[in-house]
């Protein structure tokens, strides 16, 4: 399935969400098989990226997550994501709590 870097959103009220993994950004790397990126995953944002951000997109099935600043996690319109950004699911049954 091919991911478009267009049409991304953030997923409101996931703050208190956790996993087996110990954080979002943990859950990030085990499951992009990838180390955590020098910047945001928000095309054009050059910040560090300081936690695993749930997003959505209403061409992708359920909800992914990738590396985000603070400032571009509390953006509430749609955003583009750099094209060369892995976006594993956010569905803990399909990932870490998998039987």
């Amino acid at each position: 399935m091919s991911i478009p870097a267009t049409g991304w959103k953030n997923k409101a009220g996931t703050a208190d969400r956790g996993c087996k993994c110990g954080t979002w950004k943990d859950h990030w790397i085990k499951f992009a098989k990838k180390s955590w990126p020098a910047t945001c995953s928000v095309q054009n944002c050059s910040s560090a990226p300081t936690l695993g951000a749930h997003v959505i997109n209403s061409a992708v099935t359920g909800e992914r997550i990738v590396p985000m600043c603070d400032s571009c996690n509390k953006l509430s319109g749609t955003f583009t994501l750099k094209g060369s950004i892995t976006v594993p699911s956010a569905n803990k049954s399909e990932t870490c709590e998998k039987a």
